[in-house]
């Protein structure tokens, strides 16, 4: 991140003198329609300031400074690239940067003062993020897809769409786990020429799963216990060879938001250059904010050295956290603890597994190609997918 920080600031303004290590600010998160207020100093005379973006976002960012300063805006892509600057403001004044993304992603604001380290003006300012043109997600593209699930109604955060070309007794386990109140449901479909007519089950249920455990990117951590099962569902599927394509949604219980993490396992690749495809969809409102992190983990008992490819976008990743893929937080050591049966099964990630981040702002399916690395490995493996379900507007 440093990098293109200071690759900015001697962009954007004259040249800047190193800071001490403690003068540099952190970046915060931000999101549309909130306002924040923060104080600029003759150390730290820069701010910034995160959030996620759509394509076609027409944004607004105001700056209001008060206690003598004199402000100014910046906007970095996020490749950290400079796109758009404000005017200078004048001391106590208020001024605003108007720019429409071209392409979804992590943007920056950074909030600053007129003339930067050369500048002699400090004091506060208050900042708000707005878009201008939030009216066009009232389309039916980014409306709430819901469903009925015993007696209440569910919200969909994402769809998984398990290939077709199932292998003799398949079987899939599929547990969901809520986090930050959101409280997990698994509808599953079958339809295919197998099947006499299409069937549908909506599960809530997690009574084996009293006793998991779960740790992720960021030292998340979380134990379901008897009292806590509605923060978690699973369910197990036999004979999913004869069911066709199998499609399952997690969503949650009323829409209650959150994020979720998602472990589907009991699959694997054959020797020989096996390829596995999994089509995921974000749900219509976790598409316009959040975006959906998917890894490909060896079990225990695998020689799998998997990679895992994003074709739309001609994504690749061999081991996440390095390489190809050093944007992507590495699952080593990260994963779940399934406590099925009474019998504790660790399913923990290691360097060598592979993960993607599929951005925001896309609500058509994703085709994930799974294979091995060099087509030499083979073995079962688990798919761990990490999403969020933001609020309804």
């Amino acid at each position: 991140m440093n990098r293109w920080i200071f690759a900015f600031c001697f962009a954007l303004f004259t040249p800047l003198l190193a800071l001490a290590q403690d003068d540099v600010p952190v970046a915060f998160d931000l999101t549309y329609d909130q306002s924040v207020q923060e104080t600029l100093t003759a150390a730290a005379f820069y701010d910034w300031w995160q959030f996620e973006g759509l394509a076609g976002d027409l944004i607004v960012v105001d700056m209001q400074a008060s206690g003598g300063l004199a402000p100014l805006l910046g906007l970095l892509d996020p490749g950290g690239s400079l796109v758009a600057r404000s005017e200078n403001g004048v001391i106590d004044g208020t001024i605003t940067l108007e720019y429409a993304l071209p392409s979804p992603g992590r943007y920056t604001i950074v909030a600053t003062r007129v003339d930067n380290e050369n500048g002699t003006t400090i004091g506060a300012y208050s900042l708000q993020l707005r878009r201008a043109n939030a009216t066009s997600l009232d389309s039916t593209l980014y409306q709430d897809v819901t469903f009925v699930c015993e007696d209440f109604e569910a919200t969909t955060a994402a769809t998984i769409r398990l290939q077709d070309d199932l292998k003799e007794g398949q079987r899939y386990r599929v547990t969901v786990y809520g986090l930050d109140g959101f409280e997990p449901v698994i509808r599953i479909e079958f339809q295919g020429p197998k099947m006499v007519e299409p069937y549908e089950f909506c599960n809530t249920d997690a009574q084996v799963t009293t006793g998991d455990t779960y740790t992720l990117p960021g030292n998340i951590t979380g134990t379901i216990t008897a009292d806590k099962r509605i923060q978690a569902s699973q369910i197990g599927i036999n004979g999913a060879d004869q069911a066709g394509v199998v499609t399952l949604t997690i969503a949650s219980r009323e829409g209650k938001p959150g994020k979720w993490f998602a472990v589907i396992d009991q699959i694997g690749l054959d020797a020989g250059g096996d390829i596995d495809t999994i089509e995921v969809r974000l749900g219509p409102l976790a598409a316009t904010r959040t975006a959906l992190t998917a890894y490909i983990v060896g079990k225990s008992n695998s020689r799998l050295d998997p990679i895992l490819r994003w074709g739309e976008q001609d994504s690749f990743c061999d081991d996440a956290g390095r390489g190809d893929c050093v944007e992507v937080p590495s699952i080593a050591r990260y994963g779940a603890t399934l406590n099925e049966l009474g019998t504790p099964e660790p399913i923990l990630g290691d360097r060598s597994d592979a993960g993607l981040i599929l951005a925001p702002g896309n609500a058509d399916p994703m085709t994930l190609v799974i294979g091995s690395r060099n087509n030499e490995t083979h073995g079962d493996y688990a798919l761990f997918l990490i999403g969020e379900l933001p609020p309804r507007p």
